[in-house]
């Protein structure tokens, strides 16, 4: 039986050694010596976040089960699509305002075949928050709440400075999960469809900014740890907040190009000072021929002078007015 074992494990080596030999052969190379993580790259899918509580302590799914669970995405969808209009709107409809024609948030899990993208902690859900995290939550959650005094009060999506799915870190959702990439020697270029946000980041290291320096998407230093291309961001400001997150988060981004369509894309949020604990997220990008395309969030941005139009009539109307929280964030 030993035999039997060590032969199987011998096999297994070989086997292990010869797939990753072909993998890596696939892999574009730059002419500096460093794998090229250039092109085009597609982060839509339906592997949830956060892991379902259907899925229990469950890290990966069978084949059978992928299929499973993409066939009732797609089902779920066709029954929404499906609904007559009886002429009456509910809050989610005005949060939404617009149909699932626009949404394009993929068909497919990710290659992973996890059931959720975040893969630390453990059981694939977020950390708890500090007592800090909770008490800066529920002023955003009362500010966004109210009848805005002014734009500040709105959060960053709202007001078109930052993508809800471009941060960073970038993170699939309802549309325009693209990613182009350009990579030279000295520096790598990130741009997201979403909003077009663009970060140009070193790839030899960069300059630390004083504390009190603080960026909207944070300043990321980049270097190459083997062929893991790997940034580091700190000094975002108070209101960047993904996902509850603070000014003093790090972010720890890995792009990793596994062959000739797929990117690997890993990163950490380090911030004690919110959260109890770490949290890592994984999800494998797709190559895509198809270009991205002008995102003009507010066209001539009327959104926000109705928004403050309206918070203004409700003044003068004498109404207090605490649900412009959208249903979909409550």
């Amino acid at each position: 039986m030993r035999i039997m074992n060590s032969t199987s494990s011998f096999a297994a080596a070989i086997f292990t050694l010869l797939f990753v030999q072909q993998s890596w052969a696939d892999v574009p190379m730059k002419a500096w010596g460093k794998p090229s993580l250039q092109g085009n790259w597609d982060f839509r899918t339906v592997t949830p976040f956060s892991r379902p509580p259907a899925f229990a302590d469950k890290e990966f799914l069978t084949q059978d089960e992928v299929a499973e669970y993409e066939a009732a995405v797609r089902a779920g969808r066709e029954a929404r699509a499906a609904v007559e209009f009886d002429g009456d709107y509910d809050q989610g409809d005005l949060d939404v305002g617009y149909n699932a024609f626009y949404l394009d948030q993929g068909t497919t899990m990710t290659t992973t075949m996890r059931t959720s993208q975040l893969i630390y902690p453990e059981n694939g859900r977020m950390p708890a928050m500090t007592a800090r995290g909770r008490e800066a939550a529920a002023y955003f959650r009362a500010l966004q709440s109210r009848s805005p005094q002014g734009p500040e009060d709105r959060n960053l999506y709202d007001r078109c400075i930052l993508g809800f799915n471009a941060v960073p870190p970038m993170r699939s959702g309802a549309y325009n999960n693209m990613m182009k990439l350009i990579h030279t020697e000295d520096h790598i270029m990130i741009q997201t469809e979403m909003v077009n946000d663009y970060r140009v980041i070193p790839t030899s290291g960069g300059e630390a900014l004083p504390d009190d320096v603080r960026l909207w998407k944070g300043n990321s230093i980049g270097h190459w740890d083997d062929d893991t291309f790997v940034v580091t961001t700190t000094n975002f400001t108070h209101l960047s907040r993904f996902s509850g997150t603070g000014e003093n988060m790090t972010l720890t981004e890995r792009f990793t190009r596994l062959d000739e369509n797929r990117l690997e894309y890993e990163w950490t949020v380090d911030d004690p000072e919110m959260f109890e604990d770490k949290f890592t997220a994984i999800v494998e990008m797709q190559a895509t021929d198809a270009d991205l395309f002008e995102y003009a969030c507010h066209e001539a941005n009327y959104a926000m002078p109705l928004m403050l139009s309206g918070a203004r009539k409700q003044d003068a109307d004498g109404e207090e007015d605490d649900t412009w929280l959208p249903s979909w964030s409550r």
